[in-house]
């Protein structure tokens, strides 16, 4: 790989107008990612759209706005909001590389699921795709019940994939 990690900065600037902000280590990006988990035996799907606030090479403020579904389960929606410490390498001609993260954040959601969290995934860069994985431990603020009134656990562990293209705002 022809950088370090945590050492590649991102090369990125806004397009050229009196209203726009210029520089080298900032940007906005976008992905989707969807999750697996399981309540009291009943299997449920997440999806979450993210926008990324990418602030230097190693610092990244996301928000994501997330709905969970499931045959068995309560249907939730609401906002993810983390800040994630990243580790990136990168060859030289930005094609191929692996980006590690991790760090806390907190759920603001529907149906008495707020929750604190935290999170670390791995993603794969191929040209301008980006494929990983990861897991979030969600320990939920107030008592759940599920569909059937059986009380939910306090914690939750959710194993998700990440999509994420070529995209940048």
């Amino acid at each position: 790989m022809g950088s370090a990690w945590a050492q590649k900065k991102y090369p990125y600037t806004f397009p050229t107008t009196p209203t726009s902000v210029s520089t080298k280590d900032s940007k906005i990006t976008y992905d989707i990612s969807a999750s697996l988990g399981e309540q009291n035996g009943k299997q449920y799907q997440e999806v979450n759209l993210g926008i990324n606030w990418v602030m230097n090479s190693f610092l990244n403020w996301r928000n994501a706005v997330f709905t969970r579904m499931g045959n068995e389960v309560t249907s939730v929606s609401g906002l993810d909001s983390s800040l994630r410490l990243q580790l990136t390498s990168i060859n030289d001609d930005n094609t191929f590389g692996i980006h590690a993260f991790l760090g806390p954040g907190v759920r603001v959601a529907t149906e008495n699921y707020n929750a604190a969290f935290g999170e670390a995934g791995l993603i794969f860069k191929l040209g301008g795709i980006q494929v990983g994985a990861g897991i979030k431990s969600l320990q939920y603020f107030e008592g759940r019940a599920d569909k059937n009134k059986d009380p939910l656990p306090k914690n939750e562990n959710q194993v998700f994939i990440i999509l994420s293209g070529g995209g940048t705002l």
